[in-house]
């Protein structure tokens, strides 16, 4: 890549790193059998492979390997989890507790079940994107069969407190949904320290394949029962049916493996990284949409008041970031995640995310400060 195309988007996806594709490149080819097969030496070697991918994930987040199951990635997790949850415990009743600054994944299914009966209850947050404890707990009820709230917000890098959140749901046995997409390789996940029922992730986010993930489901206080998304099949517990993506798992756990070894090290590198830029934008009158002691430093969330960030992103054409989520650029309308937080429209869309990982160089970072200095100036004449 040419020095001046500068990727500032790792919130959205990330390259697979080399020792990621060596681990999976020989299951492409050579290891290539179908880990269900059981007859035979070829089928043996993939079933072996998906078996340390899986004591991988489960050693990462500090879980019981049979709490772990392989998906396509988070959204698909995230599906699974809130329909199936929704539907086993309707007995006990159908209302659902989600943020309003949740992913779409979440939003969306919850939106669906709601049109077919679900009551929904949509939380607040404050203008640092964090909920009010005092108004979650107001929220959960006897009818209550799922809360689901995000560990790190894609948008604005804000950190909810799920440990003492997912604690309160299990006092009242109440499945806890956490989307652990952003969570990963950024801060310590460990699930014998919190109550979270349900965690989804996807490998591409921490520098494995696209096209993968994992869903953490609890076994014991709580134990959570979910119903496959898939059938056909007796796959991972008869949960999600289908060939297993054998070259995909692998990359996934040897990446898992790698951002927890690496997180206090890149921690570090990403605070850098942020302060800098940070710093930097200030200088532009800039706001940072945020919460000041709760927020992952590898997402920074700007608002430059009378600009447009549409009109910057055009100016700024060798820098690759985004306006919001990658999953709703493509909208016209103002991210959910900045109204909610009390942002106006107007500055909503002066408002852009950069997301860094631990790749960038100092170079870089000089090179990208250059580019928007000279579209900022432009813009301001």
């Amino acid at each position: 890549m040419n020095q001046k195309n500068i990727y500032l988007d790792y919130a959205a996806s990330t390259p697979v790193s080399k020792q990621v594709m060596d681990s999976m490149l020989p299951f492409f080819t050579h290891h290539f059998g179908n880990s269900s097969s059981v007859t035979h030496q070829h089928g043996w070697y993939a079933n072996g492979a998906i078996k340390r991918a899986r004591k991988q994930v489960a050693k990462a987040i500090n879980c019981e390997e049979s709490e772990i199951i392989f998906t396509s990635g988070a959204t698909e997790g995230i599906n699974q989890a809130i329909r199936a949850i929704y539907k086993l415990y309707h007995k006990k009743g159908n209302h659902i507790i989600v943020s309003k600054t949740e992913h779409k994944a979440v939003l969306d299914t919850v939106a669906d079940l709601e049109r077919k009966g679900a009551e929904v209850s949509y939380l607040n947050v404050d203008s640092e994107g964090l909920i009010n404890l005092s108004d979650y707990e107001k929220a959960l009820k006897e009818t209550t069969v799922l809360v689901a709230i995000m560990w790190i917000n894609n948008e604005t890098g804000v950190i909810q407190n799920v440990k003492e959140l997912s604690e309160k749901a299990y006092k009242k046995n109440i499945p806890f949904l956490c989307d652990g997409t952003q969570a990963i390789g950024k801060l310590p996940v460990n699930m014998q320290e919190n109550k979270i029922g349900v965690l989804p992730i996807s490998a591409h986010k921490f520098f494995g394949p696209k096209g993968v993930g994992a869903l953490y489901i609890r076994r014991k206080k709580p134990r959570i029962t979910i119903a496959p998304l898939i059938t056909g099949g007796g796959q991972e517990n008869k949960l999600r049916a289908g060939t297993l993506n054998t070259p995909g798992i692998v990359g996934l756990g040897e990446a898992i493996e790698i951002a927890v070894k690496s997180l206090e090290q890149n921690t570090n590198h990403l605070k850098r990284i942020k302060n800098t830029f940070k710093d930097f934008f200030t200088s532009y009158n800039a706001k940072f949409n945020e919460s000041i002691n709760n927020t992952s430093p590898h997402i920074l969330n700007v608002t430059l008041p009378g600009i447009k960030a549409n009109t910057l992103l055009k100016k700024t054409r060798n820098l690759s970031y985004s306006l919001g989520s990658a999953c709703t650029s493509e909208t016209l309308d103002p991210s959910t995640v900045l109204t909610s937080m009390g942002i106006t429209k107007e500055d909503c869309f002066c408002s852009f995310r950069l997301s860094f990982s631990s790749q960038i160089t100092k170079d870089q970072i000089e090179i990208a400060k250059d580019i928007f200095a000279s579209s900022i100036e432009s813009e301001k004449k």
